[in-house]
């Protein structure tokens, strides 16, 4: 019961998945509708910091601003959506190629490790998410090549990097893999989406214990 009444402090970094590109306004992404399930009382509060097109190395150095750093052994709650953006950057600067796939996903675990870590020692207390990739309908294009593989692989070893750090990995994979009516463009969910990607968050509320702050 005295859970309940503790109220939440609620820390949204990311990309434009956290900021909510598609969703039909901002009370309607994925942040918002958690925040709505967490939410306890009217102390209860959200950062919601989604900034679109930022990469790996962009939250990576975001997360030592003074003014987040701050903020950071204050929060109850924090999730993160990343490295959806380096892949981006990778398919338009070239031919997509195992090579540059692979060195992009290198660049996106490695970088992801150091932002779990940071957090983790800035927010040791926090129940920590981080959002999982799932497939943009431009990779279906590649599928014969083994692209839904390789993004399932890229999750496993994610998981394997938020477990070192107590961090819950919401895997979208299964939930969005050929829906494509779930995209309002490329890689952007659409409303019914991100209400999808809201309720896979909202699940873990009841299935996994939270901590005392």
């Amino acid at each position: 019961m005295d859970q309940e009444l503790t109220p939440i402090s609620y820390l949204a970094l990311g990309d434009s998945i956290t900021e909510g590109i598609g969703a039909i306004s901002p009370e309607h992404n994925f942040v918002t509708q958690y925040f709505r399930q967490l939410k306890c009382s009217d102390q209860c509060q959200l950062r919601n910091w989604g900034i679109s097109g930022m990469r790996t190395k962009e939250l990576l150095d975001l997360i030592h601003n003074p003014g987040l750093t701050r903020v950071f052994p204050r929060v109850t709650h924090i999730s993160i959506s990343i490295g959806g953006c380096d892949f981006i950057e990778m398919y338009e600067s070239g031919p997509v190629t195992h090579p540059r796939v692979a060195i992009t996903i290198k660049k996106v675990l490695n970088h992801s490790k150091e932002i779990l870590r940071s957090i983790r020692q800035k927010s040791p207390q926090a129940k920590i998410q981080t959002l999982g990739f799932y497939m943009p309908l431009p990779a279906y294009d590649y599928e014969g090549k083994g692209a839904s593989r390789i993004v399932q692989l890229t999750n496993y070893y994610y998981t394997n990097i938020c477990r070192k750090y107590q961090v819950e990995l919401v895997n979208p994979f299964k939930e969005f893999y050929q829906r494509k009516d779930f995209f309002s463009d490329e890689v952007h969910p659409n409303q019914e989406g991100y209400n999808r990607l809201a309720q896979l968050f909202i699940q873990t509320i009841s299935s996994s214990p939270l901590k005392s702050f």
